[in-house]
């Protein structure tokens, strides 16, 4: 852990929300693109990141430095998300979605540059969809692997798992991504 980071936290434990303030700039753009990339959609995962810091600043006063505070925040993620993963399969799902078929009725009339860039888009939305369609435990470790860049120790403490489940998991996952994007 940095130094200023470790100085950030430890003025957050002892109650002061400025550095609980910094601390969230430092990590929210990553922990909503890897909330992004576990639930597929942008309302769940600014839902989920909002869960996960109120989680945090509620147990900052738990944190004792035994890991990074970034793998500790991620485990508060990956516990929220494991439970948004409960009520969601209790929900029934909408499948129909008018936007998209909005959306790709008026992309063949656009400038070549947006055709581009909805190109674009759809590749980035399909990668997407292909890590949202593996397992739960192989789409988290994909994510915090590829998405965030965490080492497998890292991620092994945020999943309290071995590095070696963690590589097998990662392993299953990129063949199963490569099957799904490449087919």
């Amino acid at each position: 852990m940095a130094e200023s980071e470790q100085r950030l936290v430890w003025l957050a434990r002892s109650g002061d929300r400025q550095a609980f303030s910094e601390l969230v700039s430092l990590f929210e753009s990553k922990a909503y693109r890897a909330a992004y990339a576990l639930t597929g959609n942008e309302d769940d995962a600014q839902d989920l990141c909002q869960e996960t810091f109120v989680g945090a600043y509620k147990g900052i006063s738990r944190f004792r430095g035994k890991c990074s505070f970034f793998t500790w925040l991620y485990r508060i993620l990956l516990n929220n998300f494991n439970t948004w993963l409960r009520k969601k399969r209790a929900m029934p799902e909408v499948v129909y979605n008018e936007q998209c078929d909005s959306f790709a009725a008026h992309s063949a009339n656009l400038p070549s540059s947006y055709s581009q860039l909805a190109s674009d888009r759809e590749t980035v939305d399909r990668a997407y969809k292909a890590i949202s369609s593996l397992p739960d435990e192989q789409k988290m470790v994909i994510v915090l692997k590829c998405l965030e860049g965490m080492t497998y120790r890292e991620i092994a403490s945020a999943m309290r798992c071995s590095i070696g489940t963690v590589k097998s998991r990662i392993h299953a996952a990129r063949l199963s991504l490569r099957k799904t994007l490449i087919d």
